[in-house]
């Protein structure tokens, strides 16, 4: 089961808190404890050191009477805080309590030589607990044997009650975690769930719609911006679609109607063959132009898509433009427009397909005699920008120039501009726009320009390539020959 955001930002927050509250627990319960203890072992020093004060007094007789006397006063004083047991060198005791068992405690005590090595040790006496530590004492050259313990079972009942406690509170800190982060997620996913019901709303006839933009600079604000940035590119989208359909509707409209109507003219009486043959003519040319008209649209259809064969194996542009002006030749003669090539002697290698960049140059080179002058002349240039820079090709003809002002719409599908539309009214404004998308997919550029900028006669097209490295291709073609020769 996939569990919610709001579900995940909960169940995260209560696990960091669960965390960090038993490591609050456990190094609660640790210190509490070693604090007790700590205070205990402190008490245990400071009555050793007392005991060794008292035997080290000069004023102090140290006979055994008079120590008994002293040990048991001071054994008095302190009942329920400490015990006390004091052994001399010879074993005569001097103090002991009066506790079943203790005997034996004592004697598996280890004895430190000083309060600074004191090691007191946990021992039980009768079911009770005691925190227990013994010293060897020397004063006035006699050995004494110290031992003192403290009852803990206050302390530890204490302990075990804050223990109790501190066990107690755990689950309902967690219950109250888990309250506090729901209740957290659910603010701070509000306005998620707001954009959500937001963006629900929007259809495509409503794209011009934006999300509400919150005024705190965080994700929200970078989510909400970017969203609407994303229906900005949509809205143009879906708008270049509409005005895409809409124009290939209204340039096939037109030849399906000729079409229809030279032929309902045709069948409405018997007529001649070359009446009918007149009509199948322009029934023909209608058809070419629609048929041209629908494998531009297809072109231009398949590229969006993404579905549009490119190659990646090198392209000689040489022989590209070689083959595009043979092919546009014929075109060339029917218009009486000479077509001169200026072609290096060294291939110029591209990365990409052969067929692309033939349709890239055939449409320039087209375009530059369906638009020049009879008796005009086309230019075609292949140049390199440097030994490793790019493939440049220029295409100058000396035709109708093109309004200044027109220049920056002329790769939209179906502009034409008011020169083109009176010279060659058969159009369809699709051939910049497919060589534009060729060359994108090139990673090349490619610019429109009047060739003679001071009369503003001709057009200039200017195409640059990025060059393939000559040492790719050559290996590649010491691979096939080496394939051709096994």
């Amino acid at each position: 089961m996939t569990l919610s955001i709001r579900a995940k930002l909960t169940a995260w927050y209560v696990g960091v808190l669960a965390v960090i509250t038993l490591s609050f627990a456990a190094a609660s319960w640790w210190l509490s404890t070693q604090s007790v203890l700590r205070a205990t072992d402190t008490g245990l020093r400071a009555r050793v050191d007392g005991v060794r004060a008292f035997l080290d007094n000069p004023g102090t007789e140290l006979t055994v009477e008079s120590l008994r006397e002293e040990f048991e006063e001071y054994a008095e004083l302190t009942r329920g805080e400490a015990l006390l047991d004091v052994i001399d060198a010879s074993g005569i005791v001097l103090c002991r309590p009066s506790i079943a068992g203790w005997s034996e405690l004592v004697a598996v005590v280890p004895a430190a030589a000083t309060s600074s090595e004191l090691r007191p040790a946990d021992r039980v006496l009768g079911g009770v607990p005691f925190r227990v530590a013994s010293a060897q004492l020397v004063a006035h050259d006699h050995g004494y044997r110290v031992t003192v313990a403290a009852p803990m079972k206050p302390a530890y009942e204490a302990l075990n009650r804050f223990h109790r406690l501190l066990l107690g509170l755990l689950p309902f800190l967690v219950a109250l975690a888990g309250a506090g982060g729901y209740w957290i997620s659910r603010r701070a996913l509000a306005p998620v769930d707001q954009m959500t019901r937001a963006v629900q709303a929007i259809t495509v006839q409503s794209l011009d719609r934006r999300l509400d933009v919150p005024r705190a600079d965080d994700e929200l604000r970078r989510l909400a911006t970017t969203f609407n940035h994303v229906l900005e590119r949509l809205q143009v989208a879906v708008a270049d679609i509409v005005r895409f359909t809409a124009d290939a509707s209204h340039e096939l409209r037109t030849p399906v109607s000729l079409i229809r109507t030279t032929a309902e003219l045709a069948l409405r009486r018997e007529r001649g063959p070359e009446d009918y043959r007149r009509a199948l003519t322009e029934i023909d040319i209608h058809a070419q132009h629609m048929s041209g008209l629908v494998n531009d649209l297809l072109a231009l259809a398949r590229t969006d898509a993404g579905i549009e064969p490119y190659g990646q194996s090198p392209v000689d542009v040489t022989s590209v433009v070689a083959e595009a002006g043979r092919e546009i030749g014929d075109f060339a003669v029917a218009n009486a427009v000479t077509i001169r090539t200026s072609l290096p002697e060294e291939p110029m290698y591209v990365t990409g397909d052969e067929a692309s960049l033939k349709r890239l140059l055939l449409i320039l080179l087209e375009n530059a005699v369906k638009y020049s002058r009879r008796g005009g002349e086309v230019s075609v240039r292949v140049r390199s920008r440097g030994d490793d820079g790019p493939v440049v090709i220029d295409v100058r003809d000396e035709g109708i120039g093109i309004e200044p002002s027109e220049r920056s719409r002329l790769f939209e599908r179906f502009y034409r501009g008011s020169r083109a539309r009176q010279h060659a009214p058969d159009g369809t404004g699709l051939g910049l726009s497919i060589a534009h998308t060729i060359v994108s997919r090139y990673r090349g550029t490619i610019d429109i320009g009047a060739a003679d900028a001071a009369n503003g006669g001709g057009c200039s097209v200017t195409v640059c390539l990025p060059r393939e490295a000559p040492t790719v291709f050559y290996s590649l073609r010491s691979e096939r020959a080496g394939l051709s020769m096994r």
